[in-house]
């Protein structure tokens, strides 16, 4: 297996924070197929219009729960969720067996996924309500779903002034960070080159994905890194690796 570039950047504002960036996955061409090829995790046994959101979005402590509710009470409808209904009746989130919060799943995707043939568009209502108030899909949709295919690991690490450091790592989003069953499904954005089809690298693609989880003054120092590493292409290999 070819050998992954990584990048770590102190934060200005903090110390005692480190960013540590996988440059591989960031100077590649992906770009999410959605309706452009996914068959989503279970090609041929889903509706592809569920994409990879057949068992929810997990809510982590960046997301406020009530905030999506209020968003189903007063800024979506029927004509643009198509489970409104349900979500009205019985909310829009429920509980795993171990207790982990995640938007319920109706008919076998996330009650806010739009199916196939749906009026006002397949996918993510959130995303659709989003594109119709002109903002960045970041603004209503669970971090999980926006932060896709990037994934924040935090750890700990002592510098070499023995100083405490908290390291977050971004990078790919890949099976292992889906747990004991991220073997079980076909995962579009990482195993195959297909989706690796973009005319422009991913840093550059989610520009404000990477603010949103890094701050403004971090990202552009590492845009402006791999701006310049982009241009040593012939002396690095950037995924995908298959």
């Amino acid at each position: 297996m070819l050998e992954r570039e990584w990048l770590s950047i102190n934060d200005p504002a903090n110390g005692h924070l480190r960013y540590t960036f996988d440059v591989s996955f960031l100077l590649s061409s992906y770009t999410c197929i959605y309706g452009a090829g996914c068959e989503g995790i279970y090609p041929g046994a889903q509706d592809p219009a569920i994409g990879c959101c057949l068992h929810g979005a997990y809510l982590n402590d960046d997301d406020d729960a009530a905030e999506l509710e209020r968003i189903v009470a007063e800024d979506l409808d029927e004509t643009t969720m198509q489970f409104h209904r349900q979500a009205r009746r019985k909310g829009v989130l429920a509980k795993d067996d171990e207790g982990e919060v995640h938007t319920r799943v109706v008919e076998g995707g996330c009650i806010f996924s739009n199916r196939s043939g749906f009026p006002a568009g397949e996918g993510c209502a959130l995303h659709h309500l989003a594109m119709r108030h002109g903002e960045h899909h970041m603004t209503y949709k669970p971090t999980v779903c926006w932060q896709v295919p990037l994934h924040r690991t935090i750890d700990e690490q002592v510098a070499n002034d023995g100083t405490t450091l908290e390291v977050h790592t971004i990078a790919a989003f890949e099976r292992g960070h889906w747990g004991d069953g991220g073997a079980d499904f076909d995962w579009w954005c990482l195993d195959d080159d297909v989706a690796f089809v973009s005319r422009h690298p991913v840093y550059r693609t989610m520009a404000a994905e990477l603010c949103a989880m890094v701050g403004e003054e971090v990202y552009a120092e590492l845009a402006a890194y791999l701006d310049r590493r982009r241009k040593q292409s012939g002396r690095v290999t950037f995924l995908p690796l298959v």
